[in-house]
């Protein structure tokens, strides 16, 4: 790896406007057990900061303080233009934060999403049966839902279809299935994967893009791993699966940025979950040329 790569590995402590709670505590365990030293590792530049909100403890609303957690991280990605960011979260929808704030930076580069995870996101509060603003994400990406507040985050803009995959989703509700069934994001299903389908889809993509995000929640992973946290399903992929396929994108496309969520620690067995987030760290720091 060349020394000259720079990255800006970024905490974000939050899940549904709580610090440090739930999988807002993963981001913190996973630079106590060595993160950022691992992320430099092979000799690159690593700054390392954290998204602090600044509000009182207490009252939240769900919704407003994940699209300020949104914001907070697209400013500081465009305040840090020859990094790489590596985010660590507690929530998905960050990573519109993180897209956003790349195309502030420069609004020419065109970046794919591949958004490893066992739920596809695409809810919105209309199809939606709990409500929750993490998994409306993928969708407000595309601008399905949640306009204003989208909107409101510097740099965003409506994320084409043709530079969105979802990939390894199997824990999906009927209307997130007729999406993609029907010509939204593309979906890189377990089974395609295993059926050496990858490379065709990642080819495609790759056609409309100039580089690409990897977004992985942890529970893309199988429970026989261990379970990332309370939404975790049986059927995903194991951990050399979701590696081989960030490196197949990363063999086509350079890593703009990348981020890896919704680790709860206390859903954990042996540490393993934790190793395998680290061990993907050590992937982007080795693939990140």
């Amino acid at each position: 790896m060349s020394t000259s790569v720079r990255f800006r590995l970024l905490e974000v402590p939050y899940d549904s406007g709580h610090r440090d709670a739930r999988h807002g505590a993963g981001p913190g365990a996973l630079v106590a057990a060595g993160a950022v030293e691992r992320l430099g590792a092979r000799g690159a530049d690593v700054a390392h900061g954290r998204v602090e909100l600044d509000r009182p403890s207490g009252f939240t609303i769900e919704a407003a303080t994940g699209a300020e957690v949104m914001r907070r991280v697209a400013e500081d990605v465009a305040a840090h233009p020859g990094r790489v960011p590596v985010v660590l979260a507690g929530n998905c929808g960050v990573t519109l934060g993180v897209v956003a704030g790349l195309r502030a930076a420069a609004p020419e580069r065109r970046v794919a999403v591949l958004w490893f995870d066992a739920h596809g996101d695409l809810q919105s509060p209309s199809t939606s049966a709990s409500g929750f603003f993490d998994g409306m994400g993928f969708a407000m990406m595309g601008g399905r839902c949640w306009q204003t507040l989208a909107a409101s985050v510097p740099g965003f803009v409506p994320l084409p279809d043709e530079r969105a995959v979802l990939v390894g989703g199997h824990d999906l509700d009927a209307p997130e299935r007729a999406l993609l069934d029907e010509g939204g994001p593309a979906w890189l299903s377990v089974a395609d994967i295993r059926a050496g389908r990858t490379g065709e889809v990642l080819d495609r993509v790759a056609a409309y893009a100039d580089a690409v995000h990897i977004h992985v929640d942890l529970d893309v992973h199988d429970v026989s791993v261990a379970p990332a946290n309370s939404y975790a399903a049986p059927g995903g992929l194991l951990p050399e699966e979701v590696r081989e396929t960030v490196a197949a994108a990363l063999a086509r496309l350079p890593l703009a940025s990348a981020t890896i969520a919704s680790w709860d620690p206390t859903c954990d067995v042996e540490h393993r979950m934790r190793d395998t987030g680290l061990a993907l760290v050590d992937l982007l720091a080795r693939l990140a040329v």
